[in-house]
């Protein structure tokens, strides 16, 4: 072998192994990530509240003790929020993080809504064993959350994939505050979606009611799961090739914002993560009265 073809081979071998740590890294180590959002309305005694949102578990195994655990506990939220796809392929894996549950509804009030693997599975099932842990299931309805005498609106929709979804049931007719909504997928944002349903009636009416929302909290596209350099995600679940929009992070959407986490957990052919790093996201809320 000559010496350009050992060099070849030897960069090849470096670049190999910088691939596959860079995505043992991105699928199983997780990061805390935190965003500020100011939301109009928020009176000021909510200023700093604190939620935090794990998405898209997929069956992944948590202990009650492990890292994950103590980085929520160390992040000291007011709320716990878990916003669909607890597994992949079979409901009983949502056996898989249930002592990271208890930990969970220790530390805060802990709620949740579906996502499509659930319903795809067994959702009544995966749901009794979240309220068996002291979750609270906020599927197609809404709770008041009090703090320093003010209030917080926290409402859960149903997963629209699998046809779950009620929104008119979950948001208030009319609230004391602003409205957060949790939702396991960006859907009535994301283009292809407005293209596929924009002209039909109950889209409008879809758009209409989702006015009334501050700021949606969402999962389901893993950030894209796996990323190209310099090109981003190859898809994101919604049917579109090398998504721009609603990949993952905070946008704005109309009268409110959006903030989709990249989750915890991969699904597909080739379940691992490249790029997209594996996330539990704190959203701490900001009053523009404390200006």
């Amino acid at each position: 072998m000559s010496c350009s073809e050992k060099i070849f081979f030897g960069a090849a071998a470096l670049l190999l192994l910088a691939i596959i740590s860079r995505t043992a890294f991105d699928t199983f180590a997780v990061i805390l990530e935190e965003t500020e959002v100011e939301l109009a309305g928020l009176p000021a005694e909510l200023d700093g509240f604190r939620i935090l949102q794990i998405s898209d578990i997929h069956g992944r195994r948590f202990a009650g003790d492990g890292t994950v655990a103590r980085r929520i506990s160390e992040a000291k939220p007011d709320i716990i929020v878990l916003t669909g796809d607890y597994v992949r392929s079979d409901w009983t894996e949502v056996y898989n993080f249930y002592p990271l549950l208890e930990t969970l509804t220790k530390m805060a009030p802990v709620y949740a809504v579906s996502g499509n693997h659930d319903h795809r599975t067994a959702w009544p099932e995966i749901a009794g064993v979240l309220e068996k842990a002291g979750v609270e299931v906020l599927e197609n309805r809404h709770v008041l959350l009090q703090k320093n005498g003010r209030t917080l609106v926290l409402a859960g929709v149903g997963d629209p994939h699998t046809g779950h979804d009620d929104l008119q049931a979950a948001l208030p007719q009319a609230a004391d505050g602003p409205v957060v909504l949790l939702a396991h997928t960006p859907a009535w944002f994301q283009p292809l979606y407005k293209k596929r349903f924009g002209t039909l009636p109950a889209f409008a009416a879809q758009q209409t009611l989702l006015q009334k929302v501050a700021l949606t909290l969402c999962g389901h596209t893993h950030g894209g799961q796996v990323k190209l350099p310099f090109l981003g995600a190859v898809t994101t679940a919604s049917g579109e090739l090398l998504p721009k929009p609603h990949v993952e992070g905070l946008s704005r959407e109309e009268n409110g914002w959006l903030y989709i986490s990249r989750g915890v957990g991969q699904s597909g052919i080739l379940p691992f993560r490249f790029l997209s790093r594996a996330e539990i996201s704190l959203i701490v809320l900001r009053s523009p009265e404390k200006k």
